[in-house]
């Protein structure tokens, strides 16, 4: 029996190889790109509708617009409010975060008994926690200093994606396997994202209340980063929770931070297990590793852009290997995608 050659698999993974240090050279110029695509999908729903209505497409572009500028508009304020305000603060936050660390190591010094927590204390040094709260700010400062192109580039996009798919026919014609395949991954990527849009609305409203209550500084600007990072199922709202947890921490104690830490688990647990898989029936499902490890990787390549493109652009991957015969199988073991698999070639 004649061994299957490696040839062509290794260069396939040197391609991938070349063009993933590419993006990781150009991340700073990619991420605006990406961030405008995967918002412009979201809104494409919209857009298409106002259409099917007999809106002139025109108009329901400037609509569509609207829409997304006024949103824009409204968590630029909130955010960049908020960012100002806890990025004056943040020496302040240093010496919270010194005086908590000083009351656990008391706490820990009345009790008596043979659990040495010395160790656990001493990782919590102010300066790494300060560093966290700076790391997050950074990372949401970076795509907020450039949401202006990201704005424009989403405009350009939905203004062209419905003659982008004409000139797709014209060139290819209806039938043809790229055509399909191309159409194919839109629509489940368009269902799949808005779907998954309402489920974040859940676990954003129902824990901004959560930290409103808590008397958490800037509750708003972590409701909404937790949306936007709840795209990434379960790792997105961990991350998410980092910062507010922190900020529990500082205003009132282990207590606190503890209670946010087992409501974000509860409010996520219920949206993720229970409100999903009602809104989302039996649509696309990507293995738990996958996204975690899919998360970790476009951080590293796109940095604070990567965590909210890391679905979206691991979803792509996984639908384009999923719509070609010989990485079909590769593709099934990691996601499960009822609906495309008549779409194969």
């Amino acid at each position: 029996m004649q061994r299957p050659s490696l040839f062509k698999p290794l260069l396939l993974l040197t391609g991938a190889a070349i063009l993933l240090l590419l993006m990781k050279m150009a991340a700073s110029f990619l991420a605006p790109i990406l961030l405008a695509v995967f918002f412009s999908t979201l809104l494409s729903p919209a857009y298409t509708w106002m259409k099917q209505r007999r809106v002139p497409g025109g108009l329901a572009l400037l609509l569509t617009i609207g829409i997304l500028a006024l949103a824009a508009l409204l968590m630029m304020l909130l955010v960049g409010k908020s960012m100002t305000t806890l990025a004056s603060s943040l020496a302040s936050y240093s010496d919270l975060f010194s005086q908590r660390q000083a009351e656990l190591t008391a706490a820990v010094q009345s009790i008596e008994g043979t659990v040495d927590l010395k160790s656990l204390l001493s990782a919590i040094d102010p300066s790494k926690l300060t560093g966290a709260l700076q790391f997050a700010l950074a990372a949401v400062n970076k795509i907020v200093s450039t949401s202006l192109l990201i704005l424009i580039i989403t405009i350009f996009i939905l203004a062209e994606s419905s003659l982008f798919i004409l000139r797709l026919n014209h060139s290819f014609g209806a039938d043809h396997y790229l055509t399909v395949n191309i159409n194919t991954i839109s629509q489940l990527m368009v269902s799949y994202f808005g779907l998954r849009m309402l489920v974040n609305l859940a676990t954003a409203g129902a824990t901004g209340v959560m930290l409103w209550l808590f008397h958490i500084p800037h509750a708003g600007l972590w409701t909404v980063l937790l949306f936007f990072l709840s795209f990434v199922p379960y790792i997105g709202a961990f991350f998410a929770m980092i910062p507010p947890t922190l900020l529990g921490f500082a205003q009132g104690g282990l207590g606190i931070a503890l209670s946010i830490i087992v409501l974000s688990v509860v409010i996520n647990s219920v949206t993720e297990n229970i409100v999903a898989p009602m809104v989302m029936s039996k649509g696309l499902s990507i293995s738990p590793t996958v996204v975690f490890l899919s998360f970790i990787f476009w951080m590293f390549i796109l940095g604070g852009a990567g965590a909210f493109l890391a679905m979206p652009l691991t979803m792509a991957l996984l639908l384009f290997m999923n719509n070609f015969e010989e990485m079909h199988d590769l593709a099934a073991t990691l996601m499960s995608v009822p609906e495309a698999e008549e779409a194969k070639p």
